[in-house]
């Protein structure tokens, strides 16, 4: 996978993210104003009763509405695992590269003092 297709990834969990927010947002204000209306304190409500206040319908979308939000909420955090992990074994690879350039810095590098050689033609 390459870098560019990594950070197209990290865009897409970055609006996965805030889907399920703003979703999480949606069913918060709901489940107070249900809860207003049915004179219950928004707080203390599980989810059991607050499906208890929809109708048959309603409640059936409501739980599949969970539903999806929780596959959801497992895939993003099955690829934030994922890429943690790619995110490590990247820095490792870096870390090796760096000690093993660091080894050779001064092989490669002109000679202090010395001018530029030129090779006959």
């Amino acid at each position: 996978m390459d870098l560019e297709a990594i950070r197209e990834h990290i865009s897409y969990q970055k609006s996965l993210c805030s889907g399920i927010s703003a979703l999480d947002d949606e069913l918060r204000v709901l489940r107070g104003q249900m809860a207003v209306a049915s004179g219950l304190q928004p707080e203390g409500m599980s989810p059991a009763a607050f499906q208890g206040l929809c109708d048959a319908g309603s409640s059936l979308q409501l739980r599949q509405v969970m539903d999806d939000l929780e596959v959801v909420q497992k895939r993003v955090r099955r690829l934030n695992r994922v890429y943690a992990g790619q995110l490590r074994r990247s820095r490792r690879s870096i870390n090796v590269l760096i000690n093993v350039m660091a080894n050779y810095i001064g092989t490669y590098s002109p000679s202090p003092g010395g001018s530029a050689r030129s090779f006959p033609s």
